[in-house]
């Protein structure tokens, strides 16, 4: 059979367990943080793995749109540069995209 105390105010307790209890209640206060934490970095984590797949499906969509663009010339010469510059910002976009993802798992 299991003994439970139970301190009230009427029991005098030395306070060296009181300073004990509240380091580890501190500790496990610490802990609980670090977790809540972690479970929000999963989540950005992953926010951002689908911002860098949806960025990702751009600049290929964008560098086939170049592609095909530039099978055509010198028909549609006139669109060439500002495909590329929608092409070359996607690439910006994604490489931008990527490097904070890498250093959000870090």
């Amino acid at each position: 059979m299991n003994t439970v105390f139970e301190r009230g105010p009427e029991v005098d307790v030395p306070h060296w367990i009181d300073i004990q209890e509240d380091e580890e209640f501190e500790r496990f206060l610490a802990g609980c943080r670090t977790l809540h934490a972690g479970e929000a970095d999963m989540e950005d984590v992953e926010a951002l793995k689908a911002q860098v797949k949806k960025l990702n499906a751009r600049a290929m969509e964008m560098k086939m749109a170049l592609h095909d663009l530039s099978e055509e010339l010198p028909a549609g010469l006139d669109k060439v540069m500002d495909v590329a510059r929608q092409t070359q910002e996607a690439f910006q976009n994604l490489d931008a995209a990527r490097k904070k993802l890498a250093a959000a798992t870090a």
